[in-house]
């Protein structure tokens, strides 16, 4: 039986190849998705050991509802006092706020890596940067930009460019280049710095984000720790560890976006190819009726048909798993090319193609295979051999009316599931698993279903192709309304890949008509002055009022607040 298993497999390349193809692309999907968020895992991890890396403690305030917001610059001498401070420096960043324009008169853009600000801090300990060329900044109207940054967008040293800030377009000259790290591993970023004081006024911050610590050698940590938490109420004080570990996380948050993007894709693609599988398989199993039932007759019982067809269905899921593997990670690469079309460059990152992502791969490639293929397989263990000689013979069907009555069960339980997600849950996670599990039982349920109305729908739909193709048009309707358990299966896919299409193409209208419904009835204005990355500075409104060719101009903002425990 197995030499029989891999006769028929290499007898039919073609078939094995298209029915390969359907799990291919899901477990692609599944690999790149691994491969990509491993790797950017990977990359910021090193990233974040190495910005926290000279930090033994950090004072900061304790949250943004309820603490001091920002620490006093009186709390820095203070820190600075304490036994066993070696080094204290203040830390003031601005991310996305501060947007310098190149000598083309072209800001960076905001949707590719982010651009952070920072304060220079002089000390090598407390600082992940070291200067390369020209000089650190010394005052107001200088700040540096790391390397790659500064060559990628066209900046050079001792040149004079206009910066974007919150408090207006200031001109800035660059005074020198910086490395983050021997490398210049900023995956992407722009890095620039800025002396504290120049920083706190673009930004109109009159304190410090935080402040750093390096501890003396041989220093009692937890007594410097101790005293650094009793200077002020509403801060707090954390160790590298921690830091580190709060920096990792927000990196991953984003990550973690993009990997359940693509391992919902790759979902769509797996629960397709289900249904994919499993009609090739019932179709080729029902023209190898004859064949099976001589199987039969020779001796061979239906456990052994049964594990010969379980067989071709795993080694289709074993070549479409390392197919997948190899296809996901030119995917990987093929993804990453097409988020720099767009101008979301990703950063550099390595290809790690762990264990676990094989693991993974060969599970859904092997599981999803043997899953569409067992149905088909009991179906054609059943077929009696005498009966399977005679024409037309084919193999056996779940009962008719336990398909519709287990069809119709899926299909309202999947209707109460989605409503449930769209009017009851109250998180993000509940709404798409509920919404998630409503759609797949419709779809398998109405698939079910589907038999019962198969054959009218032929008949009516088969009538245009008949008249135009005579005897072709004929023969096509006469075949599809035969099996319509074969046809319901069969366009099930296409159903499905439609179903998805149509949602995306819904819900993103509904969304652009809810915003403009929205618009409508709460602006009344004429024009909108929106800045994407940072706020306007008081001057821009002004300039607007004073130009004449407004009749008003209203100024507006907003922010979150803490209410009754809620942050909104």
């Amino acid at each position: 039986m197995f030499r029989l298993t891999i006769k028929n497999l290499a007898a039919n390349r073609i078939r094995l190849a298209l029915t390969t193809f359907a799990v291919v692309l899901a477990v692609a999907f599944v690999v790149s998705a691994l491969v990509l968020t491993d790797g950017l895992r990977s990359s910021f991890g090193d990233l974040s050991e190495e910005i926290t890396s000279g930090t033994d403690l950090e004072l900061r305030p304790v949250d943004e509802f309820g603490g001091l917001g920002e620490l006093p610059e009186s709390a820095l001498a203070e820190v600075g006092a304490i036994v066993g401070v070696d080094v204290a420096a203040p830390l003031v960043q601005a991310e996305m706020t501060v947007r310098p324009i190149n000598g083309a008169g072209e800001a960076i853009s905001i949707n590719g890596p982010p651009q952070l600000a920072f304060g220079w801090v002089d000390d090598s300990r407390l600082s992940v940067v070291s200067l390369v060329d020209g000089r650190s900044p010394a005052g107001a109207g200088e700040f540096t930009m790391d390397l790659d940054a500064a060559a990628t967008h066209g900046f050079e040293v001792g040149e004079t460019y206009d910066v974007i800030t919150p408090t207006g377009v200031v001109a800035h000259e660059l005074t020198g280049l910086t490395s983050f790290g021997r490398d210049n591993d900023t995956l992407g970023a722009t890095i620039m710095h800025f002396d504290i004081d120049t920083l706190q006024g673009l930004i109109d911050r009159a304190g410090y984000d935080s402040i750093a610590v390096a501890v003396e050698p041989g220093a009692d940590r937890g007594s410097v720790e101790g005293a650094m938490a009793g200077l002020l109420p509403g801060a707090e004080v954390v160790d590298q560890a921690t830091l580190e570990s709060e920096q990792r996380a927000d990196f991953n948050q984003g990550i973690d976006i993009l990997g359940n993007i693509l391992l919902g894709f790759a979902g769509v693609s797996l629960f397709v190819s289900i249904f994919i599988i499993y009609n090739t398989f019932s179709i080729v199993l029902g023209q190898r009726t004859r064949e099976l039932a001589l199987l039969r007759m020779v001796g061979a019982d239906p456990a052994q048909l049964r594990r010969s067809v379980m067989g071709e269905a795993l080694v289709i899921g074993l070549v479409a798993s390392v197919v997948g593997i190899l296809a996901g990670m030119g995917l990987a690469v093929g993804l990453r090319e097409v988020f720099g079309l767009i101008g979301a460059d990703m950063p550099d990152s390595p290809m790690i193609v762990s264990t676990r992502t094989v693991i993974v791969a060969a599970t859904v490639g092997i599981v999803a295979t043997l899953v569409s293929a067992f149905g088909p397989a009991r179906k054609a263990a059943r077929v009696a051999p005498i009966a399977a000689l005679r024409d037309g013979a084919e193999a056996g069907t779940v009962g008719h009316r336990l398909r519709m009555v287990l069809g119709a069960f899926l299909a309202v339980a999947g209707l109460a599931a989605g409503a449930a997600g769209l009017f009851s849950a109250s998180t993000v996670t509940s709404i798409i698993a509920l919404l998630a599990t409503g759609a797949i039982g419709v779809f398998i349920g109405v698939t079910m279903l589907s038999p019962l109305v198969a054959v009218p729908l032929v008949k009516v739909l088969g009538r245009p192709l008949r008249r135009m193709l005579g005897a072709s048009g004929h023969l096509a309707q006469q075949n599809a309304g035969r099996n319509p358990q074969r046809t319901s299966t069969t366009a099930a896919a296409l159903m499905i890949g439609l179903a998805v299409v149509s949602m995306t193409l819904t819900v993103g209208e509904s969304v652009k008509a809810q915003f403009r419904s929205t618009l409508e009835s709460s602006v009344n204005a004429d024009y909108l002055a929106i800045e994407q990355a940072s706020t306007f500075p008081p001057e821009v409104s002004e300039s607007f009022a004073n130009s004449g060719v407004a009749d008003t101009v209203t100024r507006f903002r907003y922010d979150r607040a803490e209410i009754g425990g809620l942050v909104q």
